[in-house]
């Protein structure tokens, strides 16, 4: 008898170390299959960067089982190297993509729709309760949300305080609130003593600032260059062609901005305005307040809202980047978990490189409400939107500077310029 128990326990051991042996295995082997490496591409920004491979850590710590690659690829070389990878199957899970650039992808049915599950959401109109209704439409394509906010920015009118009073104007209550005040102010400014070289800097050097520019002072003139839907041009209408007969008015009739001054390939028109060369300038961020702290420490100056044509109170057009999946991703889900992460710590993005994920909390927490003027550039963005969303924007956007430059170097009507160009998109939006 004592034999059989002997035996028996023996079994039931065995059975129990067997048991054991195929429990690990089978763990070892669910652990192997849960290993995910998450390939994330994203433009060069050094201060971005930082910030976010300090959360690539963090994450990776939280989810042991993941692996993030992170690539940072020139802005210039990134949409030809997503194409050609998306296209041959490849390409990474996730990447953060200039917004206007994302319509290319989106039409060629490279971009997968964002999941809502992995944001606690059931559905888009939840989803984008995260935003603005500008920010969240500037991220849905033909009804679809196939990006996250990730950079939102936009334009504010700066004024240089130490050339205003020195024309005899108080910097608050000569701020210019039309184009035509700038016009004028420009002009005194100039001929002040000691006043500026130019009354104001105008960007002249870059397809993507130049399109938004000539965008948001046609919006302000009665309507936007392009219908919402991204398929009618309006590029030759009454509002583009006041619009775009201003800014060269500002430089050949009233002559406060003289191009050969710059902006050139090395110097920004934000770089004139620090400098003192410009006393005024249309273009710069929030992100610009720390840029002139660093490089241009001793200028005074005050921003406020961009000027009008006293029609519709217009701010500049919206830009930035978003998170993006391709359909290619073979981790999609895996994707965009990550993707919410990256949102959610918004907080960190704004306090470690300046920048604003384009969310309703941020812009209205009390990390933004330290920044000085915070509530100029809050206002900046509750006013703007994005430019529509253009599938062949990369064309569309040279034809505009070409347009541009015509009537601002060559002195052409932005009637005969707008007309040219209305001819050259026209066909790009039926493609």
């Amino acid at each position: 008898m004592k034999n059989k128990r002997i035996t028996a326990i023996s079994s039931v051991l065995a059975i129990i170390a067997l048991a054991g042996t195929i429990v690990s295995t089978t763990s070892a082997s669910a652990s192997t299959k849960a290993k995910i490496t998450l390939n994330y591409w994203t433009h060069v920004n050094p201060p971005t960067q930082a910030v976010e491979k300090a959360l690539i850590a963090k994450y990776q710590l939280k989810n042991p089982n993941v692996k993030i690659n992170y690539l940072p690829v020139d802005f210039g070389s990134l949409p030809a190297k997503l194409n050609s990878s998306i296209a041959g199957g490849g390409g990474p899970d996730l990447f953060n993509y200039f917004q206007s650039y994302a319509p290319g992808l989106a039409s060629k049915g490279y971009l997968a729709a964002v999941d809502f599950k992995a944001f606690g959401v059931v559905n888009g109109t939840r989803f984008n309760s995260r935003y603005t209704k500008p920010i969240a439409d500037g991220f849905t394509w033909k009804g679809k949300v196939i990006g996250i906010p990730h950079e939102v920015s936009a334009f504010q009118f700066w004024i240089n305080n130490d050339h205003f009073k020195a024309a005899g104007l108080d910097p608050v209550a000569n701020f210019p609130k039309t184009w035509a005040d700038v016009a004028t102010i420009g002009a005194k400014l100039q001929s002040a003593a000691g006043g500026a070289k130019e009354g104001i800097a105008l960007s002249l050097n870059s397809t993507v600032r130049d399109s938004l520019v000539f965008d948001s002072w046609t919006r302000q003139a009665g309507n936007g260059l392009f219908s919402n839907d991204g398929k009618t041009s309006y590029v030759n209408s009454p509002a583009a062609i006041k619009a775009l007969q201003t800014w060269g008015d500002l430089v050949n009739v009233s002559k406060i901005n003289d191009p050969s001054l710059g902006p050139t390939a090395s110097t920004n028109a934000e770089d004139l305005f620090g400098s003192g060369t410009a006393a005024m300038v249309n273009v710069g961020g929030s992100w610009f307040q720390p840029s002139l702290a660093q490089t241009y420490s001793t200028i005074k100056y005050t921003v406020g809202q961009l000027p009008n044509f006293g029609i519709n109170q217009v701010g500049a057009d919206l830009y930035g980047f978003g998170l993006y999946v391709p359909v290619t991703s073979k981790q999609q889900a895996a994707a965009w978990k990550f993707a919410r992460f990256l949102a959610d710590n918004a907080g960190s993005y704004f306090s470690g490189a300046g920048v604003w994920l384009g969310d309703n909390r941020t812009l209205s927490s009390s990390a933004t409400a330290k920044v000085a003027n915070w509530s100029v550039f809050a206002q900046g963005f509750k006013r703007g939107y994005f430019l529509a969303q253009l599938v062949h924007y990369s064309e569309i956007s040279q034809i505009l500077e070409d347009a541009i430059q015509r009537v601002v170097i060559n002195g052409v009507s932005a009637k005969d310029s707008l007309a040219q160009a209305q001819a050259q998109i026209g066909p790009l939006l039926n493609q």
